[in-house]
């Protein structure tokens, strides 16, 4: 479930594209240059992203990589000038990590073979690699010349024009790849982030938007950036959840702090409470409030009732799960009883008791300041539910809370009959 991160040869795409949904165009174009860098990174190429060549079609049984490269060598062996063992033999030792190695049989293969649109592709692409970008985009070039439907050799083009700072001709790479595939949810991203450095906030939105839908979760989280901000969108705190939530339900961990410092806002009470926090109190209700247009099927019929917790009634219970997290790490009193109750309780033999999940989101959403998820914590640790007793442990969670639930608790823990 959890996506890995992707990082370039040089600067994290993340945080570079980060500036830009946080800077004016000016800005953001001089954070893509090269001489706007500081000293320790000053040498670092922008942002790039290397699509791993694809394999040979049609696709063949399932072997390890050294299996596949064991079979291309004995192949070349019997015939050196073979094409596709000599291409497959390139990928693999690319796929190992051996870039200088996969170049010098992609440059034997058009030795061989010089009008092979694919094996310049392979070329560029591990020359990308290499970082050397002039030769990269001779050989693209050569490629698109060939075979001006190669999709992926479009794409790199733009990714390099975008790492030169060419931002018009990366526009034009990048459209160019959609025209020819139109559902390419990352050139869609890529694309989105240049028209952000060309002042172009509006077209950028609708580009995210569209990679975000096919479940880009870095195009999701930028996406939620952009109605938070309001650039190029109207602004709204409960798009910018939601898109959030699903970037960081597929593991990204900037979505994941961008909900965090959210939270810690929404949850100040008293004094500390501002505007700003009781907008972003009220974003989150509107955030659970909206789950319920995801299940049309439902009855919102009790004000004490979530979407997960009707779910959880109606035996949903697969469907009832996400969604009561979701609620939960939303600020949800209600789906947050019902978590912990499935915690200590489990449910009817489908689940069972103590499981690592709700702690998860416990202890996350304790180190926010969720007096509910901290008190929770306190209660377990003090009467060891599905771990060992540690009162130390739950003084600290109870550090700071509201005496009268510091009481509760511990009169809890003392009624308690000791464990055999």
């Amino acid at each position: 479930m959890f996506l890995q991160r992707v990082t370039s040869g040089g600067w994290p795409l993340i945080l570079t594209a980060a500036v830009l949904f946080h800077s004016s165009p000016a800005v953001a174009q001089e954070a893509l240059s090269p001489s706007a860098a500081p000293e320790a990174v000053r040498e670092e190429p922008l942002p790039i992203e290397v699509l791993t060549p694809p394999p040979p079609e049609p696709a063949p049984a399932p072997l390890s990589l050294l299996e596949t490269l064991t079979q291309a060598r004995q192949a070349l062996h019997i015939e050196p000038d073979a094409q596709e063992p000599r291409l497959t033999l390139g990928r693999t030792l690319f796929q190992l990590g051996d870039t200088d190695g996969a170049i010098d049989e992609y440059r034997t293969a058009l030795r061989f073979h010089p009008t092979v649109a694919q094996a310049h592709l392979d070329l560029g692409t591990a020359l990308m690699a290499k970082q050397d970008w002039r030769s990269a985009m001779t050989e693209l070039q050569e490629a698109v010349r060939l075979d001006p439907a190669l999709v992926q050799a479009h794409y790199s083009m733009g990714t390099i024009h975008y790492t030169r700072g060419n931002v018009q001709s990366a526009i034009k790479a990048y459209q160019e790849a959609l025209r020819l595939r139109p559902d390419f949810a990352e050139a869609h991203y890529r694309l989105g982030l240049v028209l952000k450095v060309a002042g172009r906030e509006k077209d950028a939105a609708q580009e995210l938007e569209t990679a975000a839908l096919a479940g880009l979760a870095k195009a999701q989280y930028f996406l939620g950036n952009a109605y938070r901000s309001g650039q190029g969108l109207e602004k709204s705190q409960v798009m910018a959840i939601t898109w959030w939530a699903r970037a960081f339900e597929q593991g990204l961990p900037e979505a994941a702090q961008a909900l965090t410092q959210l939270r810690r806002l929404a949850v100040l009470k008293g004094n500390l409470q501002t505007k700003q926090s009781k907008a972003a109190a009220e974003a989150f209700k509107n955030y659970c409030d909206q789950l319920w247009l995801d299940f049309p099927d439902l009855d919102q019929n009790q004000p004490t009732e979530t979407v997960g917790t009707t779910l959880l009634k109606q035996g949903r219970t697969a469907e009832a799960l996400p969604v009561l997290l979701r609620e939960a790490y939303a600020l949800n009193d209600i789906s947050h009883a019902a978590l912990v109750q499935l915690y200590e309780q489990g449910l009817d033999g489908q689940l069972p008791p103590h499981g690592q999940w709700v702690m998860s989101y416990l202890e996350s959403t304790a180190a926010d300041g969720s007096i509910p998820s901290r008190t929770a914590l306190a209660r377990i640790y003090a009467k060891g539910l599905g771990l060992a007793p540690d009162l130390a442990k739950a003084k600290s969670y109870l550090k700071g809370l509201p005496r009268d639930d510091v009481k509760r608790i511990l009169d809890e823990v003392a009624s308690e009959p000791p464990k055999p």
